[in-house]
């Protein structure tokens, strides 16, 4: 009985083991892509907005313009100082 319990934990611990490295590469892979994203977004006069409200994202694609007249509002509607 004690050989079956250790081998189910065992093959338990291996499982975690494999998800655990599953989930780097993804994380290591998405890190990468993000990397790539921003070198590109350096590169060009060009970069992309992502608006997020209520769980729907808009990209827009924009221009870098002269922002000497904008001000900074906070979410609560206060000025940033």
């Amino acid at each position: 009985m004690e050989v079956v319990i250790i081998v189910i934990c065992s093959l338990f611990a291996a499982a975690l083991l494999v998800a655990l490295i599953v989930k780097a590469v993804s994380m290591a892979k998405q890190m990468r892509r993000y990397r790539e994203e921003i070198e590109q977004i350096r590169d060009s006069e060009n970069y992309l907005l992502d608006i997020v409200q209520d769980g729907k994202t808009v990209r827009i694609e924009c221009k870098d313009v002269n922002s000497d007249n904008v001000e900074v509002v906070a979410a609560d509607g206060k000025e940033e100082e």
